[in-house]
């Protein structure tokens, strides 16, 4: 009946059962160091292996087609799995964290992708863009689906702003040539931040006073 007796009896006293001296022997916790030890094994194994292929990929790239940068772009792109493999991984990595690390990286590579391809600006002008969009909607969700702690997304909006200047700041210098992507963008930023602190009035305020002590 799975009772642990401490005395000598002969008996179960629950279910009448003999007892035959037996103690099982094992862990009273989850093993957990070996999961640690085979994860961060696995995670070098990973990392021999991105050394090696992105070795290969730009000797390669320099000895056959040197006008063409493919080897630096499968190396960011290894490169880029290889930071999201040990994001997931990591146990203290929150979802947020994951989610804003995730989609940074992905668009550093795209931006990258272009740069080696010439850097016509289709990086800075959609793909920026469209994830700041991207991470607003999912900033909505989350907050939907979190609906006892949404203000605590509040200070994730705020950022949110501040990296939707950062195209206008783009569009300023001259580096975005099509800013309508990047407007549409800034100003979905802003309602949201704005619609979150109109519609969540007093919690709203007490959330920002916290943050920023205002």
């Amino acid at each position: 009946c799975g009772v642990e007796i401490l005395d000598d009896a002969v008996k179960c006293p629950l279910c009448s059962g003999v007892l035959d001296g037996k103690k099982e022997e094992g862990h009273t916790y989850p093993d957990v160091v070996s999961g640690v030890r085979k994860t961060t094994v696995l995670y070098r194994i990973f990392s021999f292996a991105f050394i090696v292929i992105a070795s290969v990929c730009i000797a390669l790239n320099v000895w056959l087609t040197p006008t063409l940068r493919w080897g630096e772009i499968v190396t960011c792109s290894l490169a880029y799995l290889l930071w999201l493999g040990y994001i997931i991984l990591k146990d203290n990595a929150g979802y947020r964290i994951r989610i804003l690390s995730g989609v940074a990286g992905a668009v550093l590579l795209i931006i990258l992708i272009d740069t080696f391809l010439g850097f016509s600006g289709w990086s800075v002008s959609y793909v920026l863009p469209a994830a700041i969009i991207l991470l607003d909607l999912a900033l909505a969700i989350l907050m939907l689906i979190n609906r006892r702690n949404w203000q605590s997304y509040l200070i994730l909006q705020v950022a949110m702003v501040l990296v939707g200047i950062v195209p206008l700041v783009l569009i300023r210098i001259g580096i975005v040539t099509q800013p309508l992507v990047s407007d549409i963008a800034f100003l979905v930023t802003v309602f949201m931040f704005l619609g979150s602190m109109i519609l969540g009035g007093r919690t709203a305020r007490i959330e920002m006073k916290r943050r920023f002590h205002i």
